[in-house]
């Protein structure tokens, strides 16, 4: 997924003949910590509230300040956007052209929004979450053992853990009770750290482990 796929032109821009306070009344208005500022429709700089707070004196004009300038093309990819935007704690991030010229902006709002389709979180399934040390990973041996239940993967993500270095793999299929794949894996010897389904299934599921364990206790 590209920039130019979100990208909105709803925001306001500043100039550098704009005074801190009218700025800031802006931020405000949009609820934004960010604006770019151009001139003659070339992105010169991204404004910060944290900037305009720190004018003598806010009745001044901005000028034309470049302290600080990150930006995209529309041909950008959604991760490279998610790390400037994490990285810098923005509440939006300009796309320009390749003369530097102002197309718009990506509001994290928007971002979000991304993110959910791409994770299919509107989609009905469960989730669950296994730990595995990074050279145990295998997209293919967890792809066939989710298939082997009859489900099919809908999302996977994961991260490193930084105080054990484990990947934590953050896995939904398309299967509202996960019982069967959960008990795959785990006789596979993998972690299942956590897993969410519908109401009621786990409740299932944590029954039938207490009636092993009763039937265990009793041998």
């Amino acid at each position: 997924m590209l920039v130019k796929d979100f990208i909105t032109k709803e925001i306001p821009v500043l100039k550098s003949f704009d005074t801190g306070e009218y700025a800031l009344a802006l931020m405000d208005d949009f609820k934004l910590k960010h604006l770019p500022l151009l001139s003659e429709g070339i992105y010169r700089c991204l404004v910060s509230e944290k900037d305009l707070l720190a004018m003598a004196d806010l009745t001044t004009i901005i000028g034309d300040p470049v302290l600080f300038a990150p930006s995209v093309q529309e041909d950008t990819h959604i991760h490279e956007v998610l790390a400037l935007f994490t990285r810098y704690q923005l509440s939006l991030l300009p796309v320009v052209s390749e003369e530097g010229e102002y197309c718009g902006v990506v509001m994290r709002d928007r971002l979000i929004y991304i993110l959910s389709e791409l994770c299919n979180a509107d989609t009905s399934g469960s989730v669950f979450v296994l730990e595995v040390m990074p050279h145990d990973y295998s997209m293919t041996d967890i792809a066939r053992l989710v298939e082997a239940n009859n489900a099919h993967i809908l999302s996977l993500l994961s991260y490193t853990d930084k105080t054990t270095g484990r990947l934590n793999l953050i896995i939904k299929i398309d299967l509202e009770d996960a019982s069967p794949v959960i008990w795959s894996f785990e006789r596979f010897n993998y972690t299942v750290l956590y897993y969410f389904m519908e109401k009621g299934m786990v409740d299932d599921l944590l029954q039938q482990r207490v009636e092993e364990l009763v039937r265990y206790m009793n041998i």
